[in-house]
């Protein structure tokens, strides 16, 4: 089965985290995976990028918990 495209675009892009995860906040993604459940994105950490995490790419749309780009921290809430 082909990657649908806007999985596939999701390649590359940066997200910030509302919570600090694996003692960072600044994640790119680094591949993407198709699951039982759907697809799900793998993150690395931008300033150590052996820190890695594994989402599902539902939950980035969440804007709550995931704002698109790299948001600076004085912009935070």
């Amino acid at each position: 089965m082909a990657v649908p495209r806007q999985i596939a675009l999701l390649q590359g892009a940066k997200f910030t985290s509302a919570r600090v995860r694996e003692g960072w906040t600044h994640y790119h993604v680094v591949g993407v995976a198709r699951t039982a459940d759907g697809w799900a994105v793998e993150l690395a950490a931008s300033c150590d990028v052996a820190r890695r995490l594994v989402v599902p790419a539902r939950e980035l749309k969440d804007r709550v918990e995931w704002a698109p780009g790299w948001t600076p921290l004085s912009k935070r809430p």
